[in-house]
């Protein structure tokens, strides 16, 4: 049982309409039989330059441990069955005991070496794997995680899923390890899971598995991490590298030829993305993180020709992407801009006490680029001589105003000896100093309205001959109180 609120059930995808509809339709034998052997995948993924956590060592038989060098296993490694499911049958060590053969689980508990080989029999013997048949134990690499991800993370690795179909990314989500799930990112263990927005790679509602029910699924949305010190909010998080996931993702679904898929990828500290592995029957959880429906997100792009990789992480964005803006909005109070936003900018005949007679006023849709990173917003001087500044430049020009200052102080002595003089003879409300291609110079300053994210305000605005500036309009950070920016679109 899923316990959730979506709005439409129909857009929920079952797990009998997604063997028979998506899985098995599309997913062949022969691509299914290289997700379900991590070995097979990991040399797939080879070929196509994809990378894979490193392999320490393959057990095969239980006469091979009889013979298994200890002492050249690093402190920190992995032990995984070849074809487990669900996360089964994998454990995690991230440290051993100094001068001992025990190694240390991300619990804080300890196996020595008699465990760890009761726990590889196991495997062995088919314990963890699907049908039970004889397996194969896998030793290797534990990734570092990247330094943003660790933090919400209880000591294990957090990994991303991304589920593809017809070579478009149709949702993600983030998986962090929790005390419970000892250090695995596996939903069913305890982990939590928190939805990503396709468009942007930023986090939005978290869910985790409750433990204790009488239901094996039955999640609860929650706000932040636990476990640690510090309990952090989930909500918001900017994935790093976004774009190269999904198209690692979409690498992935090429290379294997599972037409539904789910694709697993941690971020290393030094190797970036590494892929855990593919799956050819991701779990339905990643919808209650989302809170939206994978059902109606299939049938969308069934149909759609993809013509390339780019091509399908552009349809991915733009059907399923935003969702993000509403829930951190509704969070926030804040409303999102992208970091190049259309605006409009009105004429200087408009009549600035009066702005409902604004949409009669002669308009310009315009790009504008957002800018913490300046205090006063800035415009092209060109663009302000097409809505009527020109003979404001005039008579700046006629001021004999030095063409550039030594340093700061030297140009704000300059504006505070003559400022006031300038201002009231002139249509610049005043004068500032900013960089202008390395060199300090002294401009003209213009109040001018514009209408942004449908608010109509009045901006002061710098007018600058820069050829360095990215946009005809630069919004800095005084006109953008109150606003968040997502960094990775545009409009």
């Amino acid at each position: 049982m899923i316990n959730r609120i979506i709005k439409l059930n129909k857009e929920v995808l079952g797990l009998n309409r997604r063997n028979q509809e998506y899985v098995r339709p599309y997913n062949s034998p022969s691509s299914k039989a290289i997700a379900d052997n991590k070995i097979y995948t990991k040399r797939v993924l080879k070929k196509e330059l994809i990378q894979t956590p490193e392999v320490y060592k393959l057990i095969r038989t239980k006469k091979q441990l009889q013979f298994l060098d200890w002492d050249s296993l690093p402190k920190s490694f992995v032990i995984k069955p070849n074809q487990g499911t669900g996360g089964n049958g994998i454990i995690v060590f991230y440290g051993k005991k100094k001068g001992k053969m025990e190694w240390i689980r991300p619990n804080g508990t300890t196996m020595n070496q008699r465990d760890i080989i009761l726990h590889i029999e196991n495997i062995l013997d088919g314990r963890f794997s699907m049908g039970a048949k004889n397996d194969i134990a896998i030793i290797e690499e534990r990734v570092k995680t990247d330094s943003l991800l660790k933090q919400y993370s209880y000591k294990g690795v957090p990994d991303i899923r991304i589920i593809c179909f017809n070579q478009v990314p149709v949702m993600a989500m983030l998986r962090l390890p929790t005390k419970r799930s000892n250090g695995t990112a596996n939903l069913h263990s305890g982990a939590i899971c928190t939805g990503i927005d396709i468009g942007t790679g930023i986090t939005t509602y978290s869910m985790h598995n409750k433990p204790h029910t009488v239901f094996s699924d039955t999640y609860e949305l929650i706000e932040s991490t636990m476990d640690l010190k510090t309990n952090l909010p989930l909500s918001g998080i900017q994935i790093p590298s976004w774009n190269s996931l999904l198209e690692i993702a979409l690498k992935c679904q090429k290379a294997s030829g599972l037409g539904y898929i789910g694709v697993d990828i941690a971020l290393d500290a030094e190797k970036g993305p590494v892929v855990f592995e593919v799956n050819a029957r991701p779990g339905l959880g990643i919808q209650v993180a989302n809170q939206a429906g994978l059902r109606w997100r299939l049938e969308k792009i069934k149909d759609v020709k993809i013509k390339s990789i780019k091509h399908g992480i552009r349809v991915a964005k733009n059907l399923f992407g935003g969702e993000i803006e509403e829930s951190i909005e509704a969070i926030s109070g804040r409303k999102v801009l992208n970091i190049v936003e259309r605006i409009y900018i009105y004429d200087k005949s408009a009549d600035l006490t009066k702005l409902e007679k604004y949409k009669e006023t002669k308009r310009q849709l315009v790009k504008a680029y957002m800018d913490t990173g300046v205090l006063t917003s800035r415009i092209d001087s060109k663009l302000a001589n097409r809505i009527g500044y020109l003979s404001a430049h005039k008579e700046f020009a006629k001021l004999g105003i030095p063409n550039k200052f030594e340093n700061f102080s030297d140009a704000q002595e300059y504006i505070d000896k003559n400022e006031k003089s300038i201002s009231e003879s002139t249509q610049i409300k005043r004068l500032a100093k900013i960089v202008e291609e390395g060199v300090v110079k002294v401009r003209p300053v213009f109040d001018i309205p514009i209408k942004i994210s449908d608010k109509i305000k009045i901006t002061e605005f710098v007018s600058t001959e820069s050829s360095d500036i990215l946009q005809p309009i630069i919004l800095g950070k005084a006109d953008l109180t109150g606003y968040l920016i997502d960094t990775s679109n545009t409009f």
